[in-house]
């Protein structure tokens, strides 16, 4: 390590000026980026707003007053509130109960008006308007009070409690992490090496959000997770290098052979995990929603600085402290006393796995799929005041107007017929038909009003400026918008024949759009990093049963997460207890994100597992004896870095907002889940099962597998499996 000084120094550098370069990066990043901007449902949007005046209300102002709104002074200020708004920049639309009369925006009382407003530009633009619309207008105007609910003002909430939780998230993790770390080192300067990578992952992921954020929308959450993310994979590569380290000072090189030797042993199943685990997240690139791919593109690059920060950094200063690393504190020698059998601890283990190994792997197997029972009762819906805290003020403002207004409980859906002249026949056929449709109780619109096929209400004056632009409907229905009615109603609509396509804005299209394009996009993107995972892991081992049994763990794990959704945050068995209620759904979103960071780590344990029972199958040819030392070896440091990615990603927990909760939930218990059952219990008993199978491959991907590898190292491939007759023993 002769430049180890330079490195250091570069190392640190780096580290001040990511800190200062992200130090606004909370300001750059927005809350949106949820919808595919490709889908029917986003054009339609666009459409209604930009041509028609019209869209999708998603802030509303409530204003009430000690007496009645509509007297002569409440509706004099209710007019002034209205143009003041309806003037605002970004606002396409504001409805009124005052002009003309609308008595579904008033209250049964009479004593609260509801204003619906439509606002223009991306969801960046739509963010900032909301915000400035209700630091200006929220509050006392008198003789009104007025208080801001919707859509976007639960994004507002939702932007400012990310980024408190953030830092209650860190204040929770750091310590707890320090503290394991220092028990199983027993030293506070090997303890002191992760934190460090950590610190080095998470400032170098935040400069690549901010970087990322000048040229693309970034989601709020990712800095969030990928914080999280970043620390916790930092602290797992450097925990395996350091323990890697001390074991070769222990079998006596010196500091620079073991460096060398660390770098080649650990520092290659660092770089294999780091490969898998970006193929994982690069999934989410795939997806054309800038949620996902905002997210994979920053997790990718968490991934590769966690990565360079273990495999550059973290060598030097192992050359740095050398046998200093080693040294114990006296103070930990009870953790040391309890320490000192571990290894005996996981021989036993992989041991009595190994006698009953089918008995262990029905066992575990049924034990994982009733976790995963739940996960068929998934719903499907988007984040609303039901996933924020009880006492949120959005939530309680949404509860008011929920029960003061019932229009706010049932759904609506916008249908656009581009190519149907207004005021034709053919659109008031249109609106007669759209009437008929199962679950819809009105249609309005610029051709009047309909209810089951018959026109109740004649057409409003039509702007001259639409002539020949088309027309809109809006349908009506007392079910919810993430309800199957209201799904179906959706496909209806689309399904009406007439002049051109009809196209359906709304959240309930949203919804039907993006469960669409989850289920187009997800499921090839997942088959190709899966396949590019295997063809990885084959030639790290050379066995083509090891790839194809990670693959199978992995999914089994994921199960589990899948199930903790539905369970625990869907109904609720969690989610009250951190202070918020059953969410009643799952947002579509984060399934992918889970199973994409999820599949990476867990793949991430495999890769060192299999590395220490490769090496020792290789030494001695031995397939039981492999698996026995390889998790005697290795089944502490797995656990021990798993539970430091659980506490980091389990922090999430402490935020106020359910969808981190849920997020870092389900993270953290398939991780768990995974480190413990799986690569424990599952991984040996599958391991004795197959025998010398898990090292047999056809003799041409053997050649392939040379050739590759010698061009990627342009050398002869070392140290290949010991050759195996044509019925190997089991």
């Amino acid at each position: 390590m002769t430049y180890r000084w330079l490195i250091l120094a570069l190392a640190l550098v780096a580290v001040l000026g990511s800190g200062i370069a992200a130090g606004d990066v909370r300001g750059r990043l927005v809350d949106g980026g949820y919808f595919d901007p490709s889908a029917e449902s986003s054009r339609a949007e666009r459409l209604l707003t930009q041509r028609y005046g019209s869209g999708t209300p998603k802030l509303m102002f409530v204003a009430r007053s000690t007496g009645a709104v509509d007297d002569r002074q409440a509706s004099a200020a209710g007019r002034r509130l209205v143009a003041e708004l309806a003037a605002e920049p970004g606002v396409v639309f504001v409805r009124a109960p005052w002009s003309p009369p609308t008595p579904s925006l008033l209250s049964a009382d009479r004593h609260a008006a509801l204003l619906m407003l439509a606002v223009a530009g991306d969801d960046q633009q739509m963010t900032r308007t909301a915000q400035r619309l209700i630091r200006k207008y929220a509050g006392v105007r008198a003789p009104l009070t007025v208080e801001a609910s919707g859509r976007l003002s639960i994004n507002r909430y939702v932007e400012e409690q990310s980024r408190r939780g953030l830092v209650s998230s860190e204040t929770i993790g750091l310590p707890l992490v320090s503290a394991v770390l220092l028990m199983v080192f027993g030293s506070v300067l090997a303890c002191a090496l992760p934190l460090a990578m950590g610190l080095v992952s998470v400032t170098g992921a935040m400069a690549a959000l901010d970087l990322l954020a000048r040229h693309y929308p970034v989601n709020v959450f990712a800095l969030n997770i990928l914080t999280a993310l970043g620390f916790g994979l930092a602290v797992d590569y450097s925990l395996i290098m350091v323990s890697r380290f001390r074991e070769e000072l222990d079998r006596g090189l010196e500091v620079p052979d073991a460096v060398r030797a660390t770098v080649r042993s650990a520092g290659r199943t660092v770089a294999v995990s780091v490969t898998v685990v970006t193929l994982s997240l690069c999934a989410l690139l795939f997806l054309p929603t800038p949620f996902h791919r905002s997210l994979g593109a920053g997790a990718v690059a968490v991934v590769c600085l966690a990565g360079v920060a273990a495999l550059v950094v973290q060598p030097a200063l192992l050359a740095l402290f050398g046998r200093r690393l080693s040294r114990r504190s006296v103070r930990l020698r009870w953790w040391r006393a309890r320490s000192a059998g571990a290894p005996e601890f996981w021989e036993r283990l992989a041991r009595a796995v190994l006698r009953r190994p089918l008995a262990v792997l029905i066992t575990v197997s049924v034990f994982l799929v009733l976790l995963a029972v739940p996960a068929s009762g998934l719903r499907m819906g988007f984040i609303d005041e039901d996933w924020l805290p009880r006492d949120a003020a959005p939530r309680l403002a949404a509860e008011r107007a929920r029960a003061e207004f019932p229009l706010l409980n049932g759904t609506t859906v916008t249908a656009l017929t581009p190519q149907i002249p207004p005021g034709s026949p053919a659109a008031e056929r249109m609106g007669r038909s759209l009437s008929k449709l199962a679950g819809a109780d009105l249609v309005t619109g610029a051709e009047g009003n309909f209810r089951e096929g018959h026109r109740i209400a004649a057409p409003p004056a039509r702007p001259a400026d639409n002539a020949g632009h088309g027309t809109w409907f809006a349908l009506t229905t007392r079910a919810g918008p993430y309800s199957a009615t209201a799904q179906r109603m959706v496909g209806a609509v689309r399904a009406q024949k007439g002049a051109g396509p009809v196209l359906v804005a709304g959240e309930t299209a949203a919804l039907v759009d993006m469960k669409h394009t989850l289920a187009r996009y997800l499921g090839w993107a997942a088959a190709l990093i899966t396949t590019a995972v295997a063809v990885l892991l084959f030639l790290f081992t050379g066995s083509v049963l090891i790839p194809v049994k990670a693959v199978v763990m992995n999914l089994l794990s994921l199960t589990v997460a899948f199930g903790a959704m539905v369970s625990l945050f869907q109904e609720g068995h969690l989610s009250r207890l951190l202070g918020g209620t059953a969410t009643g759904h799952v947002d579509p979103l984060i399934p992918a994100v889970v199973f994409c960071i999820a599949f990476g780590l867990s793949m991430d344990y495999e890769v060192f597992l299999m590395a220490r029972i490769r090496e020792e199958y290789l030494r001695t040819g031995d397939n039981e004896r492999a698996v026995v030392t390889g998790l005697q070896r290795t089944g502490r440091l797995v656990t021990v870095g798993a539970l430091a990615i659980v506490i980091v990603l389990g922090a999430l927990a402490g935020s106020s907002l359910a969808v981190l909760q849920e997020i870092g939930v389900c993270l953290a218990l398939t991780i768990a889940v995974d480190a413990t059952l799986v690569r424990c219990l599952l991984v040996p008993a599958l391991m004795g099962l197959a025998g010398h199978w898990n090292w047999w491959a056809p003799t041409s991907l053997r050649r392939v597998r040379a050739l590759i590898l010698s061009r990627l190292t342009r050398a002869r491939v070392p140290h290949e499996p010991p050759r195996m007759s044509r019925h190997p023993r089991d």
